[in-house]
């Protein structure tokens, strides 16, 4: 699937050498690119945030939820 370039915007970063000298060594071990392996933890990082509001979501809507002694006495 061919992504549409005009999606994506630029981004630079500046890093330690030694972080850049570790992102590099897990790049290569992962077959990938230092870019690759910062795509993929941005990417991972949204996903907690998104998972986190969720929650918070779910926690102020207690009306379907189970308290944890009813939990217990299900098992």
């Amino acid at each position: 699937m061919k992504q549409d370039k005009d999606n994506y915007k630029r981004i630079k970063i500046t890093l330690h050498s030694q972080k850049y000298q570790a992102m590099w060594i897990n790049a290569v071990n992962n077959k990938t690119s230092v870019a690759g392996i910062v795509r993929s933890l941005i990417f991972e990082c949204l996903e907690d945030e998104e998972d986190i509001r969720e929650g918070k979501k779910a926690l102020k809507e207690k009306d379907n939820a189970m308290d944890w002694g009813t939990f217990k006495r299900s098992l």
